[in-house]
């Protein structure tokens, strides 16, 4: 699994603002694009060897939507699940949250896919 996988399932959330790793940022280190946004990223790829050589794949994905509310926060977070559904994610969690320095509200899914 790559970030290339998982971004043109993600890309039409949020008009769009759909990132791996990180938002734009401006010089000041601030995001550079207004609320809402998503930020994808792969937590770890663990491959499991067999006596033949490696069996399977599994990736940790975490989805972060940032919204000004937590309603819409939820909204795309859900909606960034239904879009992962071909890749049947499992271990699924959602936790909620909140971003004091930018005064954003956090959604967050995680999720394991197994190639």
């Amino acid at each position: 699994m790559t970030e290339a996988d998982l971004y043109p399932l993600l890309s039409h959330l949020a008009d769009g603002q759909v990132y791996p790793y990180v938002a734009p940022l401006s010089d000041d280190g601030q995001p550079s694009i207004s609320p809402p946004w998503v930020i994808f990223s792969l937590v770890s790829d663990i491959s499991t060897d067999v006596l033949c050589g490696q069996a399977e794949s599994r990736a940790s994905v975490q989805i972060d939507v940032y919204s000004l509310t937590i309603e819409e926060a939820r909204s795309i977070r859900d909606q960034a699940l239904e879009a992962v559904k071909p890749l049947t994610p499992t271990e699924i969690t959602n936790i909620p949250g909140y971003e004091p320095d930018f005064r954003l509200y956090r959604a967050t899914l995680e999720f394991r896919v197994t190639s």
